[in-house]
C-alpha cells in the first residue's frame, strides 16, 4: 500500500515512559512519573465521585454540544458560550484548526523551537510547511518571529509557558505579533498550563486578546484539573473560529465522562487551589536543592522544571529509570544535556533528588 512521503517521515510522538512499562522492564515495585506534567494530587474527590455516578451512563452518547459543560466554563470565564470549542484534548483542536484554516498549498506554520512538538507533527501530516525559529535564552524570540511573517504564514504558535522551557511571553510581546499579522493569519495562543501561570505578576490575562477575529487561545483540563487521561482541552475564540471548526469537528468527540468530570473539577475550587499551594512549595524546594547541587535550571511559570546536568543526560536519564525515577529525556527536542522534571508531591520531590545525588555521585 503506498503512503505519501510526507507521512512516511513524520516521527511518531514519544510521551513520558508510563510508570507500568518500567515496572515490567526493570521488576521494579515502587515507581514515581516525573515525566508527563500530570498533576501529582490526582483529580478530586468530587471527581471521582462525579465519575463513578456517570458511569452507567456510558452506553449513551455524550452530548455533541457540551452544553453544561460549555455553560459552566463561560461562566467561570466570564465569557459566552458561542466563543467556547472543546476537544478530546487541546491536541485535538490544533489538528481542527489545520483542517479549518491552512488549507492552500502555500501556507506556512511558524513557531519558535523547542516547543510542544504537537505542532510541527500535526502540520507534517497536512504537508505544511513549517518554519520553526530557535528560541532566544530558552524563550520564544519574538523579534526574530516578526520579522520571518509574511503573506504565506497562515498560522503561529505561541505556547507560553512554553514547553518545555516553562518560559513566559508577556502579553505585550503577543500584542506585536498581532499586530504585526495580518487577519488571514491565525495566532493561536497555548496555554495549557495557564493555572499555574496565573499566580505571577508577571502573568496578565489574555483574554481580551481573542476579542481578535484571528486569535484562539487553547486551555486544557490536563494539567492543572487532573484529567488528563480523559482528554478535555478547550478553545477561547471568535464566534467566526468557533463556527467554523464546529464544521469539522466529529460528533461526540469528548465522552460523556468526560464532560461530568470536568464540570465537577470546575466546581471544586479548593482542590485547584491546593493544586497551585503545592506546585509552588515544590518548585521552592527544587530550586533550593538544584543550587545546592550547582544545577543549572530555568525559572518555570509552569509545573515542570527543565535543567541541565554535569554529564551526559542520556546516562542520568538511563540511571534514574533504574531508581524508579521517571524524569523526560530532552534529546528528541535537540537539549541534549537537559531533563525536564515535573514537579510533584513533597514526598515525590524528596525522592528524585535523593535519587538524582545518588546517579551523580554527590
Amino acid at each position: 500500500m503506498k503512503v505519501a512521503d510526507y507521512i512516511l517521515k513524520i516521527t511518531p510522538y514519544e510521551g513520558g515512559k508510563p510508570i507500568e512499562e518500567l515496572q515490567r522492564e526493570l521488576g521494579l515495585k515502587d515507581v514515581i512519573k516525573l515525566a508527563s506534567n500530570e498533576n501529582p494530587l490526582g483529580p478530586s474527590k468530587k471527581v471521582i465521585d462525579t465519575i463513578c455516578k456517570t458511569a452507567d451512563l456510558v452506553n449513551l452518547y455524550p452530548d455533541g454540544n457540551m452544553y453544561y459543560l460549555s455553560q459552566k466554563l463561560a461562566n467561570n470565564l466570564g465569557i459566552s458560550e458561542k466563543n467556547l470549542i472543546f476537544g478530546n484534548g487541546s491536541d485535538e483542536i490544533i489538528e481542527l484548526l489545520y483542517k479549518a484554516f491552512a488549507t492552500n498549498e502555500n501556507d506556512e506554520i511558524l513557531y519558535c523551537y523547542p516547543t510542544f512538538i504537537e505542532y510541527r507533527i500535526i502540520g507534517m501530516a497536512f504537508n505544511k510547511k513549517i518554519i520553526e525559529l530557535p528560541l532566544k535564552d530558552y524563550a520564544y524570540d519574538i523579534d526574530n518571529l516578526i520579522s520571518h511573517i509574511n503573506k504565506n504564514t497562515r498560522i503561529i504558535f505561541i505556547n507560553t509557558p512554553n514547553n518545555p522551557t516553562g518560559t513566559l511571553t508577556k502579553y505585550d510581546d503577543i500584542l506585536r505579533i498581532i499586530n504585526k499579522a495580518t487577519k488571514d493569519t491565525l495566532i493561536v495562543i497555548d496555554e495549557a498550563y495557564y493555572e499555574y501561570a496565573k499566580p505571577s505578576s508577571e502573568y496578565k490575562e489574555l483574554l481580551e486578546l481573542c476579542k481578535e477575529e484571528n486569535v484562539i487561545i487553547l486551555r486544557t483540563f490536563s494539567k492543572a484539573y487532573a484529567l488528563a487521561g480523559l482528554r478535555v482541552g478547550y478553545g477561547i475564540a471568535s464566534e467566526f473560529i468557533v463556527q467554523t471548526l464546529n464544521r469539522v469537528r466529529p460528533p461526540f468527540n469528548v465522552n460523556i465522562i468526560a464532560q461530568a468530570a470536568a464540570i465537577a473539577a470546575l466546581d471544586d475550587k479548593e482542590h485547584l487551589k491546593k493544586t497551585i499551594q503545592t506546585n509552588e512549595e515544590g518548585k521552592r524546594y527544587l530550586y533550593e536543592q538544584f543550587n545546592q547541587l550547582g544545577l543549572f535550571y530555568i525559572p518555570t511559570f509552569a509545573n515542570f522544571i527543565l535543567f541541565s546536568t554535569p554529564n551526559d543526560a542520556s546516562y542520568i536519564y538511563e540511571n534514574l529509570l533504574k531508581e524508579g525515577v521517571i524524569v523526560r529525556s530532552m534529546k528528541p527536542y535537540g537539549y541534549n544535556n537537559f531533563l525536564r522534571v515535573t514537579i510533584g508531591t513533597q514526598k515525590e520531590n524528596e525522592i528524585f533528588i535523593e535519587k538524582l545525588k545518588k546517579v551523580l555521585n554527590v
